[in-house]
């Protein structure tokens, strides 16, 4: 049984910036940053929902707690692992017990099954 007093998922000021760069050289001119201080904990049972505007961050938030896209700073914690140091290796393992479920739910859901077994599958995998 997991202890409720240590979060499965745990995310420290993460900062995603991405380089804004002009000229022939292509040199970095500045940043746009793209998620800048955010924070947050998750306990195992628990549910987040990101919510905000269009293009303010939220699939960057995602992308970089999984590291589809590099992290600038900060700290993200899955299950007493640092996610953002982890070896390749370890990020294998870890992409294993973590997953993002994009905004086009038709390539990352199977049409066939209710919202209710979807859910129910990832309870199987990891009960309360």
């Amino acid at each position: 049984m997991v202890s409720t007093d240590r979060y499965l998922l745990r995310v420290d000021n993460l900062k995603t910036y991405f380089p804004i760069k002009k000229g022939l050289l292509r040199r970095t001119v500045g940043y746009i940053k793209a998620v800048d201080g955010v924070s947050f904990g998750i306990r195992a049972g628990q549910t987040l929902g990101l919510v905000g505007e269009s293009s303010c961050g939220k699939t960057t938030v995602a992308r970089s707690i999984v590291r589809l896209v590099p992290a600038t700073e900060g700290r993200v914690v899955f299950d007493q692992t640092n996610v953002l140091s982890a070896d390749k290796r370890k990020l294998r393992q870890l992409r294993r017990e973590i997953s993002i479920i994009f905004q086009d739910p038709f390539s990352s859901l199977n049409p066939r099954m209710t919202v209710g077994n979807i859910v129910g599958e990832a309870l199987k995998v990891h009960p309360a």
